[in-house]
């Protein structure tokens, strides 16, 4: 028997070489830069703020807090990292030897013949004892399963923090839109009462002669236009308040009290952020986990086809009397020693180690994936600051202009210096150039929440614990 177990413990190690052997050695990444390749203006340096802060809005800051225990969400995936700890927990526990304690009474009636006559005799059977089972984990097979899980765990973890993320730049969002869709209400509100001067303008002008009845048309359909476009910013802003609500997990109950203004951003972009900012991003770190989780679960698949070695030992009493089982005398107990290995089976352990290797191959690949759009969000974010903030300027001095324009227009056509259509576009121009300057001032804000989002933070150069592991 020792020698037999000798030659297969032999044989396995000969065909098992390969099996032991990690599935991604150096995994093949794309190469990713040192720093971004957006423009550098040379004056910012790093600054270690809170995102959220960067704002200086009090009210968008409580209401993040205030989704944080509300959303349902969020809820969602704290309850998946309960359920992968607690997974994580029934992997690992394979490894640490199965104690089971068992207590059992049985009474039976028997009956023999004897010389032609039945006695029969009623008996007690009493036992206790104690079970240990364990699998020496030879192969490291155990092991395997038990990194596998507490890596899935941490994964579950990136994506709770990664949630969290998402829903304070899902709040910020929707608070900003509903500040510039009540801004835009606003705005139009004005422009309809100006629209609605203009008209009596101009029928007073038209009843005394001095207009054609084309001028007062066109006055009315101005003003048309004008309340259509009112309603319209009415549906925009009952959208995004109701979707904040959502998100604050509060709708329909409770009213929100939106700041007057749009907030102004405190800080330009520091120049120079490192790439290594990356390294902290919930996203990656739970891709890298995965892959990690997947390679594991690879060599777990691969050592399911070594042989296994398992020990039980159990001891007890045993008696026909309660009161003497617990008699050292009657004391009983067993070990038992065993070597099982995998002959054939239909090829399932093999195709379980192929699809294995297959979850790892797909997990190498979205964690590249993941990387490559890492790099391009913040890319993307990093590119549109600048020019949003040209764009702000320009629109600015264009509402400028038509603030003027519309003045002048107004002022030469009762004086009778031009037509009204002349007035008609000075007031519409002066419209657009105010509303794309809130669309403008709000996309900036979005542009920075994105920009945030991409880094997994703020603009800090100190990852966070357990950040990922960028390729160089």
């Amino acid at each position: 028997m020792v020698r037999l177990v000798g030659m297969v413990l032999a044989t396995a190690a000969l065909s098992g070489c390969s099996l032991l052997q990690p599935r991604h050695g150096s995994p093949i990444l794309p190469e990713t830069p040192p720093a971004w390749t957006a423009a550098d203006t040379g004056k910012q340096t790093f600054d270690v703020t809170a995102w959220q802060k960067e704002f200086a809005d009090p009210a968008l800051a409580s209401l993040i807090e205030e989704a944080v225990g509300n959303n349902f969400d969020l809820r969602s995936a704290a309850a998946r990292v309960s359920a992968a700890r607690a997974s994580a927990i029934v992997s690992g526990a394979d490894r640490i030897p199965q104690v089971s304690a068992s207590l059992s009474a049985s009474r039976a009636k028997r009956a023999t013949v004897v010389g032609g006559t039945v006695i029969s005799g009623i008996s007690n059977y009493f036992q206790s004892g104690i079970e240990i089972r364990w699998e020496a984990d030879l192969w490291g097979r155990l092991s395997h399963q038990a990194r596998a899980a507490a890596l899935e765990l941490a994964a579950s973890e990136a994506d709770y923090r990664a949630a969290r993320l998402s829903l304070a730049a899902s709040i910020s969002r929707s608070w900003f839109n509903a500040i510039e869709a009540r801004q835009q209400v606003e705005l139009s509100r004005q422009t309809v009462a100006n629209y609605q001067r203009a008209l009596e303008s101009t029928r007073e002008s038209y009843r005394a002669g001095l207009n054609s009845a084309l001028d007062l048309r066109l006055a009315r359909s101005n003003l048309a236009t004008a309340k259509s476009q009112l309603a319209g910013q009415q549906i925009r802003l009952d959208e995004q308040l109701r979707t904040l609500q959502t998100l604050l997990g509060r709708y329909p109950s409770q009213q929100l009290n939106l700041a007057d203004d749009l907030p102004e951003l405190l800080r330009p972009v520091p120049a120079g952020l490192p790439s290594e900012l990356l390294a902290r991003r919930p996203d990656l770190i739970a891709a890298e986990n995965r892959l990690r989780a997947a390679d594991e679960r690879a060599s777990q698949a691969a050592k399911n086809r070594l042989p296994r070695i398992q020990l039980t030992a159990s001891g007890g009493t045993s008696s026909d009397q309660l009161n003497n089982l617990l008699d050292g005398d009657r004391l009983i107990w067993s070990l038992v020693g065993g070597i099982t290995a995998p002959l054939f089976q239909g090829g399932r352990l093999k195709a379980n180690q192929q699809l294995a290797q297959a979850n790892a191959d797909q997990a190498m690949n979205q964690y590249a994936q993941t990387l490559l759009n890492a790099f391009r969000e913040v890319e993307t974010a990093l590119a549109a600051a600048p020019l949003l903030e040209t764009q702000q300027q320009a629109l600015q001095t264009a509402a400028e202009e038509a603030r003027e324009s519309e003045r002048l227009a107004a002022e030469q056509y009762r004086a009778g210096l031009v037509d009204i259509t002349t007035w008609l576009e000075a007031q519409r121009r002066l419209f657009n150039a105010r509303s794309t300057l809130l669309q403008i001032r709000n996309q900036r804000l979005q542009s920075r929440i994105d920009l945030h989002l991409a880094l997994g933070g703020d603009f800090s150069a100190a990852p966070e614990a357990g950040a990922a592991m960028l390729p160089r």
